[in-house]
């Protein structure tokens, strides 16, 4: 009998009790997989042991999978794992079967090992990393399933949590470390765990080895979540006087501008996004600047003050932002607009320009049929016929032609791999799709008649179908 004719279901079904315990006992003792497999399967997760024996089951795949150095390969990291993400599924259940606390608990041994894992492993692939994640995810879940649970349950979390933030294993990973600070944040009960939670971000950033103190998004992080903490427990008062001490904080700033919005203290909100620009852009944080620039876009629109809407409306659009070109459109009437368009379309055209201002030039020719500066653009950047020959074909169609001929010849003079060639055959295959069958015909003619010893470029060449 061949085995992979054999029904092992069946073949089971016909063997005693007695005969299916000795065959199991058999294969435990000698095969680790099985053993750890039954382990796990009739494992209480309340034994005291438990855990010991979960950090045993995660070791034993990585001790499998490192090299004599205790090296984990990238290869192998994706096996290392297995213990750990059996764990995680005992973890799982056991919150599906109520058991909020010791769900967090199975969650942090998985997190230890895998935070000693990171130390002697090649994550590149963020295996191990992603691992970390899910054990978060599930304690942030085990902080949802107990909002409703009496204060003892939500303050033995909030202890762990506590704990677990400070863990070796996770020094040097400040968002994991935030991660767990906000689980507690949700779960906190009183003043007491309020300045435990305080004593434990000072510590923290105390910490000899610690460089959480020059960590500027752990310490921007912190001290929101303590903003959170004081505006629930000691009322909105503390609350504005801690989040205007703190607006150095981009997330207190931004807090600060939308509650002026909202009170429509409108100077005020202005006065917060125009230093915010002042102080990014001395530091060159790009982003953050153009995120103050539309505040005060925001603001001034409800100010009325249409001018310098579109002043920075103008600044955004030669920056390459889309969104504000369509916004800037309906800020002109018909007649200035015309004249605005010309303008700008000159100031995106310069060399000089963004990446983002050139792909918004682009866009813009094709959304506004702007064939004549399309093709002049298409001359000087011979690659981009590639793209644009849809929207140019039907006016300059002898031209595109011989922009692709020139493109093609060109390529092909400096490629030299099989690779390469397919590559000039699409071009190729475009040229006979903008209607350039006959041009495509005369060019495949003169590479194979240039190039006679490149046979795997012919070999390409003949694929094409004309």
């Amino acid at each position: 009998m061949e085995l992979k004719s054999i029904n092992i279901a069946v073949e089971l079904s016909k063997l005693s009790k007695d005969d299916l315990v000795t065959l199991l006992v058999n294969f435990s003792e000698d095969i680790d997989e099985v053993k750890r497999a039954l382990s796990l399967r009739f494992m209480d997760t309340d034994d005291k042991n438990a855990l010991s024996e979960y950090k045993k089951i995660i070791r034993s795949y990585i001790k499998q999978s490192s090299d004599r150095y205790g090296f984990v390969t990238y290869r192998n990291v994706s096996y290392a794992v297995v213990g750990a993400e059996q764990i995680m599924k005992q973890a799982e259940d056991a919150l599906e079967g109520g058991k909020a606390i010791r769900a967090a608990e199975i969650s942090f041994c998985v997190m230890h090992e895998m935070g000693n894992l990171l130390q002697k492993c090649d994550d590149s692939g963020g295996i191990v990393g992603g691992m970390i994640q899910e054990c978060l995810s599930l304690v942030r879940s085990v902080t949802t399933y107990i909002e409703e649970s009496d204060r003892k349950v939500k303050s033995k979390l909030f202890k762990l949590l506590l704990k677990e933030a400070g863990h070796s294993s996770l020094k040097g990973w400040s968002d994991w470390q935030l991660s767990l600070l906000e689980s507690a944040v949700h779960v906190m009960t009183d003043h007491a765990e309020k300045d435990l939670w305080n004593d434990t971000i000072k510590r923290l950033v105390s910490e000899e080895d610690s460089h959480l103190s020059k960590n500027s998004y752990f310490l921007e992080h912190s001290a929101w979540l303590r903003y959170q903490i004081i505006e629930r427990f000691d009322g909105e008062s503390q609350a504005q006087q801690y989040l205007q001490s703190h607006l150095e904080y981009t997330v207190f700033r931004k807090k600060a501008i939308e509650q002026a919005i909202q009170k429509q203290d409108l100077d005020k909100a202005l006065q917060l996004a125009k230093q915010g620009e002042k102080k990014d852009r001395a530091k060159r944080f790009h982003g953050l600047v153009n995120e103050w620039k539309a505040y005060q876009y925001e603001i001034y629109g409800l100010t009325n003050q249409l001018e310098k809407q579109i002043e920075i409306a103008e600044e955004f659009v030669l920056d390459g932002e889309y969104l504000y070109y369509s916004r800037l459109k309906g800020l002109y009437s018909a007649d200035d607009w015309k004249i605005a368009y010309e303008r700008l379309l000159n100031e995106l055209n310069k060399s000089d320009r963004s990446w983002s201002a050139d792909s918004l030039y682009r866009r813009i020719l094709v959304e506004e049929n702007e064939t004549q500066r399309l093709f002049n653009y298409v001359k000087e950047y011979k690659r981009a016929v590639l793209e644009y020959y849809p929207h140019l074909v039907s006016k300059y169609a002898d031209d595109v032609f011989a922009l692709f001929s020139q493109l093609i010849l060109e390529e092909t003079a400096v490629s030299s791999n099989r690779k390469e060639y397919q590559k000039v055959c699409g071009m190729i295959r475009h040229l006979i799709k903008a209607g350039g069958k006959l041009q495509a015909e005369m060019i495949i003619e003169q590479l194979c008649n240039d190039y006679p010893k490149r046979s795997a470029m012919i070999d390409e060449l003949q694929k094409i179908k004309l």
